[in-house]
């Protein structure tokens, strides 16, 4: 495989662990030799990490087990021949939108977290809807929506910051190619102060996405903005700004 064959509409599942093993097998291996998607996986890995965390522990019942199995074997006794799940569906679904497979790749894994915690709450017969359940878990987590400027009006963004507010994740959609001599550079604001949050680059689509890390707690910031500067990056912000907002 070509390192430049990127496999960015896989990551998301991958960093799941629910790619087949065909899939699988072709991401590991290219993995090896793509630092680029390598970065990607670790993105997608820090809010993967976090979705144990955004719900309460609790000691499932003794009937549990017993309880699923019966279930289990009901349901195969009875259910027609088998038919494509929704995973299968909606991978073939995303597949014919690619381009804007990474921001959707996000929210999936937010999503299919939430959607896992209302299975054991059902389990557990914790009364509360499903909608419900995926409101709690989705304001576990703060993200900040970042839009584009005048400078780049069909760019979008996505912070999401950790349970523990400490770090995040960056992730950017349809920014303009820029030459080797520049990168972007992220801008945490806090009381007028600018420090920044490290720089980046985006592949051939305009994506693309970054770990965060900042000398205090990422959530006590209360702007971010992107801007175009210098490879390497700048001690403050010196070019065109392409994305903002505020937590």
């Amino acid at each position: 495989m070509l390192v430049d064959e990127h496999v960015l509409d896989l990551i998301p599942a991958y960093a799941l662990g629910i790619l087949d093993d065909a899939d699988a097998r072709r991401v590991s291996v290219h993995l090896d030799a793509c630092a680029s998607c390598r970065t990607e996986l670790r993105a997608y890995s820090e809010v993967v990490d976090a979705l144990p965390l955004a719900v309460t522990e609790f000691e499932p019942p003794g009937h549990l087990k017993e309880s699923i199995l019966r279930q289990a074997r009901l349901s195969k006794a009875a259910e027609p021949a088998p038919q494509p799940g929704w995973w299968q569906m909606l991978k073939k679904s995303l597949s014919l939108n690619a381009p804007a497979w990474g921001m959707v790749g996000l929210a999936l894994v937010l999503l299919l977290g939430a959607s896992n915690l209302f299975l054991w709450q059902r389990l557990d017969r914790v009364e509360m809807s499903y909608q419900q359940m995926a409101d709690q878990y989705l304001n576990t987590l703060r993200t900040v929506p970042l839009e584009g400027t005048e400078f780049t009006p069909d760019a979008t963004g996505l912070l999401v910051i950790s349970l523990d507010g400490e770090h995040g994740t960056l992730v950017v959609d349809r920014l303009p190619v820029l030459d080797e001599t520049q990168q972007y550079q992220l801008w945490l604001t806090k009381d007028g102060e600018r420090t920044s949050g490290g720089v980046f680059s985006v592949d051939e689509g305009g994506y693309g996405a970054k770990w965060i890390g900042s000398p205090e707690p990422l959530a006590s910031y209360r702007s971010f903005g992107v801007t175009i500067e210098p490879a390497g990056g700048s001690p403050g912000p010196t070019g065109e700004k392409v994305l903002g907002g505020d937590l």
